[in-house]
């Protein structure tokens, strides 16, 4: 059969979700299964609006332990309305909703999140009508309350933007918020360091070394300061001062501002399986 092919440009945020403990497809499929029949109210941080979820759809295509490809999420934002709360501005009287239900709400928003279970990887697309800030937090904030202190939810960043931070002439302050990785995706004192945050039995991970243009931090090949950065790339993120050459001035880099972008330059057959291609190509 002839595949589909549609031109058309878009661009994609990837995130990483990754459970502490039982690191298996199969757990990240049930997560979701959960997610959807327990469907909790999640109030976003700012904006006064609540997510929560409209639909969980499994893909029939199965890998080969027969788990779905990819599910499908729909994700809602929206304004949960107080009855007692309506104002007439024309009378200036408060006036209060008599039977309100409850289950209707207001500014109603929606996207479309894309999950492949055997990678952990999750895409949604960077133009949503609901922000990636607030689907991470939607996800981190719903799947610890269906299993508390199991998943990170962290958003994949740019690799230039770290290249940047570890190519720099000089580094003289760096904060990480950092988990450990799953196992297998280090090398080196990167793998040895990122065993040891695992042994620890931590969660969530703090570190901040300050230095100076005149005592910059050490930032030897295979070190630690190279094992923190590379780790955030797909588990926190970092903040770093640093000279990008020796006649630069020093610059703050936030690698939370700098989230990976995915373009796919088209469609084919579907957007399912065309990101699914794409990122098992990417994420490993």
């Amino acid at each position: 059969m002839a595949k589909r092919i549609a031109n058309q440009w878009t661009t994609w945020n990837l995130v990483n979700i990754k459970a502490r403990q039982e690191q298996t497809t199969s757990h990240y499929v049930e997560a979701f299964r959960r997610l959807y029949a327990e469907d909790p109210l999640i109030k976003f941080p700012r904006g006064g609006k609540s997510g929560s979820l409209k639909s969980v759809q499994l893909s029939e295509l199965l890998e080969e332990d027969g788990n779905p490809c990819w599910i499908h999420i729909g994700l809602l934002s929206y304004t949960v309305i107080d009855p007692e709360a309506f104002y007439n501005k024309r009378s200036q009287e408060d006036v209060k909703m008599e039977n309100w239900d409850e289950n209707i709400v207001a500014n109603k928003k929606e996207a479309d999140l894309y999950f492949i279970p055997s990678i952990h990887t999750l895409a949604v697309k960077s133009s949503a009508e609901i922000g990636l800030k607030n689907v991470v937090y939607y996800l981190a904030e719903a799947l610890n309350r269906i299993e508390p202190e199991i998943f990170d939810v962290d958003v994949i960043v740019e690799k230039d933007v770290l290249n940047k931070i570890l190519t720099a002439h000089l580094i003289t302050h760096l904060y990480a918020n950092i988990s450990y990785s799953n196992p297998g995706h280090t090398h080196g004192f990167e793998a040895a360091f990122d065993s040891k945050l695992r042994g620890m039995g931590g969660g969530r991970f703090e570190f901040t070394a300050t230095g100076s243009k005149e005592h910059p931090l050490n930032n030897e090949e295979d070190g630690m300061l190279p094992a923190i950065v590379n780790l955030s790339e797909q588990n926190g993120y970092v903040r770093a001062t640093i000279q990008s050459t020796a006649n630069s001035k020093l610059e703050k880099i936030d690698s939370s501002e700098h989230p990976r972008r995915l373009v796919l330059p088209r469609i084919v057959d579907d957007i399912c399986s065309t990101l699914y291609n794409a990122i098992k190509g990417i994420i490993h």
